[in-house]
């Protein structure tokens, strides 16, 4: 409503609008901002309007989604409709709606301060316990190793000083004493031959030297020269050498591995003492056997004991002294022909080693050597 005076004959003219609130509650401000809000609004963005009298807080009309609240943002409509005022919102922002997302947010923030925490902590545990472990294992190893390069040198000190003294009266004696202390020795030079292997893989320096090979002169040879402390050990030995083609192999390393397999056997023996070796071909693969009749070894064992330092938890095996990583240099080995080892065994029952070599191992020796 305004008034204006009129000069010309001293009156004073009121003029008005007379708004139909019902028709502007219910049909024009909706759709008003329903209409404002679809044309303004880019795809994502999110905003509640109401029209509210000046004086009061309730709406007038609302948009939907309208949840109560302080409005964002206000604006006087005076110069349409006098006495009202638009109010645009965030929907989702009355102080109970603040709470609930205020506590959400905290429960959720506190789950995955929790979760990794938790992580953490097992994270660090687990470090921690392997930590321990590998330092039990490597405490076990120099025990271990103490004890093996103990045994062959107080051997070959007996033994020279026995000669030494002259206190042997012939010559079959001699010989017999002299073989014994190259045994010995030959014995001693493995143990430290694997050490230094296993040093040098893991400063990855370990480097092969393949050459075309009879693996049947190998291995009868490796047998031969170890065939005097299995016969000393009370082993029965039998070997089955069938005809193979020749192979591209590290002839010291093949030789090795043979050496390994064949002391674990002697180690992990007791009452029934056999051993027996097997060469053979078979589908495209040469294969390595060596098999024993000793405790054997659990099947939840089996992948571990190829592991670094790892020794079986029996107390059969912890009464019988080794290094821990006659296993391991033997897979390192197999792998780096191209081959596989594995092992079929049960408690009580024995064990069974088998290394297979491809034929075909002169490529694949080839790119080992320049790896």
């Amino acid at each position: 409503m305004f008034a204006k005076p009129d000069g010309a004959n001293g009156h004073t003219a009121i003029g008005g609008i007379i708004f139909d609130a019902e028709y502007l509650r219910d049909h024009f401000f909706p759709e008003m901002l329903e209409t404002v809000m679809s044309r303004n609004l880019s795809e994502g963005q999110k905003a509640v309007m109401m029209v509210h009298p000046k004086s009061e807080s309730y709406p007038l009309a609302a948009s939907a989604g309208w949840d109560g609240g302080v409005p964002e943002v206000e604006r006087n409509m005076d110069y349409v409709f006098p006495g009202l005022t638009l109010a645009i919102k965030t929907p989702g922002t009355t102080l109970e709606a603040i709470g609930q997302r205020f506590v959400r947010t905290s429960f959720m923030i506190l789950g995955g301060l929790s979760l990794l925490l938790a992580g953490g902590l097992l994270l660090t545990y687990r470090n921690v316990s392997k930590e321990m472990a590998l330092a039990r294992l490597k405490s076990d190893f120099v025990s271990n190793v103490s004890h093996e390069l103990r045994t062959p040198l107080s051997l070959i000190r007996l033994y020279a000083e026995t000669l030494e003294m002259g206190r042997l009266n012939s010559q079959e004696k001699y010989q017999e004493y002299y073989c014994i202390i190259r045994k010995e020795s030959e014995r001693l030079s493995a143990l430290i031959n694997n050490i230094l292997d296993f040093s040098r893989i893991e400063a990855g320096r370990k480097e092969y030297d393949f050459r075309d090979t009879d693996m049947r002169e190998l291995v009868r040879n490796t047998l031969e020269s170890y065939r005097y402390q299995i016969e000393q050990h009370g082993f029965t030995f039998e070997e089955k050498i069938d005809p193979v083609p020749p192979m591209r192999v590290d002839r010291e390393a093949m030789a090795r591995s043979i050496v390994n397999l064949v002391n674990n056997a002697l180690k992990y023996s007791q009452d029934r003492k056999y051993i027996g070796v097997n060469l053979y071909r078979e589908n495209g693969a040469v294969k390595l056997e060596v098999i024993d009749h000793g405790i054997g070894i659990p099947s939840q064992e089996q992948q571990k004991i190829f592991e670094k330092f790892y020794r079986v938890g029996d107390p059969l095996v912890h009464n019988t002294k080794g290094s821990g990583l006659g296993l391991s240099l033997v897979r390192h080995i197999v792998q780096a022909h191209g081959g596989e080892v594995i092992v079929d065994s049960a408690p009580g029952q024995g064990s069974k080693f088998t290394i297979t070599l491809p034929v075909n191992a002169a490529a694949i020796a080839s790119n080992a050597a320049t790896a």
